[in-house]
């Protein structure tokens, strides 16, 4: 197995991240991430990537180690107009949202078109393979590598923590389809230990963490109706379509999100980016 090491991809990455409620949050455009992606890929270099939004911020601060691990990541893409507003009031030249709904269509028309191949694993059974569908239908001659769905931990009776046999199993799986990018699509913290558990055991240049992200793509490529994404109101649509889980989230969790981002404004004197 060759495995993927760190190179000029990763070290370009890191270097356009900025400092934001103690972790690294990455301004970068999305030609630049795309140019670091593909380089990755040519060079069989290790290029990993996440995504914060502020009800990840919130977890991060109170779950032991999963700054660090967010950390970890050459890339961490604001996933949320939450995250860019607050990172542009504490001055950081953040450009736009960039979660997965964004970013993951341009890296699978960037695949399409240089014959990257994908890998899907995360969700429920059947939700990858029916992603990989939406996804080839949508960008003609996407190579995809492979698909695994996620929900071994439910199905084993334990939710939220993997049998290390399935862990080799989806190690397994993944090198045997030697894929190109790796999207992982389980919730957090998970994703983000699972990454650092298999990384050194994955032959993959690019990893890119995905939350619900299939489950999404799994319904159409464009989840979120154009006119919402427009206004910024993905979080309204999202809220409307799972008001029981969602409702904290988008009330009590942001107001304390906003209270963190203010804080750190009065404590260090900052002025918004223009």
């Amino acid at each position: 197995m060759n495995q993927p090491t760190g190179g000029e991809p990763a070290a370009g990455a890191r270097a356009g991240k900025r400092a934001f409620l103690e972790m690294g949050l990455s301004c970068l455009t999305d030609e630049a991430f795309l140019d670091a992606v593909r380089e990755a890929v040519q060079n069989r270099s290790r290029l990993t990537v996440s995504f914060i939004n502020p009800d990840y911020v919130l977890r991060a601060h109170r779950s032991a180690g999963l700054i660090e691990k967010i950390n970890r990541f050459d890339v961490v893409l604001p996933d949320g107009w939450g995250v860019v507003m607050g990172a542009r009031w504490l001055g950081l030249p953040v450009t736009t949202r960039q979660g997965n709904g964004r970013i993951c269509p341009l890296v699978f028309a960037m695949s399409a078109e240089h014959g990257f191949s994908n890998f899907l694993f995360g969700c429920g059974e059947g939700v990858p393979e029916r992603a990989a569908a939406n996804a080839t239908e949508a960008f003609p001659g996407l190579p995809i590598a492979g698909t695994l769905h996620g929900h071994w931990d439910i199905m084993r009776g334990h939710p939220g923590a993997f049998d290390e046999s399935d862990v080799s199993m989806m190690v397994k799986t993944i090198n045997a389809a030697q894929p190109d990018i790796l999207h992982v699509s389980i919730p957090t913290p998970m994703q983000q230990a699972w990454v650092w558990q298999v990384a050194d055991q994955l032959d993959v240049p690019v990893i890119i963490t995905g939350g619900s992200y299939l489950d999404h793509l799994a319904e159409r490529v464009d989840w979120y109706p154009h006119w919402m994404e427009k206004m910024r109101l993905n979080w309204v649509y999202r809220l409307y379509r799972d008001p029981r889980r969602l409702w904290k989230r988008y009330t009590l969790d942001l107001m304390a999100y906003g209270r963190m981002v203010l804080k750190q404004r009065v404590t260090q004197g900052l002025r918004p980016a223009r």
